[in-house]
């Protein structure tokens, strides 16, 4: 924590540590909830994903997660990433072919990758394409629409 910090930031950084540390122990629960499906009982669903960018809602382990929401791909953090990798890759290219822009790139569409990130390989071929979600009020993705060229600046990929 850096010196200075607001306290009330401080506290709320405490309070969420000590919930996920509660949370980490009780890792036990993996065996009994492989256990309980295995006996073909019900064991509690939970989304699953990665404990650093989705938070302590992936905590306890051993739960039945399910994978994602397909209405909430990508997440703002997975948008936000996806867009940025986009642009560095076009930038790449550019620096690499005299300024050329490439016609085609390939992005790779991994189901376990989107479930961890929340998306951001989503992200990325939106990013190429010079397209965006559109949300409902609830931050539901109702469709995607393309980024007019004259706003995007560049062609699509």
């Amino acid at each position: 924590v850096k010196v200075g910090t607001d306290s009330e930031e401080l506290r709320s950084s405490v309070k969420e540590a000590l919930e996920i540390r509660t949370l980490l122990e009780r890792n036990v629960e993996e065996i009994s909830g492989m256990l309980r499906a295995l006996n073909g009982e019900y064991v509690l669903p939970a989304p699953g994903g990665d404990l650093i960018r989705d938070g302590a809602s992936v905590l306890p382990t051993g739960r039945n997660i399910h994978a994602l929401d397909p209405f909430r791909i990508p997440s703002q953090t997975a948008l936000q990433r996806g867009l940025k990798a986009a642009e560095r890759t076009i930038e790449q290219y550019r620096a690499d072919h005299g300024g050329m822009y490439p016609e085609t790139i390939a992005v790779n569409l991994w189901g376990l990758e989107a479930i961890k990130t929340r998306g951001e390989s989503v992200a990325v071929v939106l990013g190429l394409l010079g397209a965006r979600p559109v949300t409902e009020g609830t931050g539901r993705v109702a469709r995607y629409e393309l980024i007019p060229l004259e706003e995007l600046g560049r062609p699509r990929v």
